[in-house]
């Protein structure tokens, strides 16, 4: 796992079994199980699946 939180999102998301992948070069948009979302909205899901330590008020 890195320090990023973002790429141990992804790593998390990925070790759940969730297909997720950048949709390009541009590492802001993500497909996660085939729906298109934000970097952040990936990161807000897997806070809120208990797999990222995120703010207690996601947005």
């Amino acid at each position: 796992m890195s320090d990023d939180p973002f790429h141990e999102a992804v790593e998390a998301l990925r070790a759940l079994g969730l297909y997720v992948e950048p949709t390009g070069d541009d590492l802001s948009l993500w497909l996660v199980e085939g729906e298109e979302m934000s970097a952040g909205g990936m990161l807000k899901l897997a806070m809120l699946l208990g797999l990222a330590v995120g703010s207690a008020t996601i947005q």
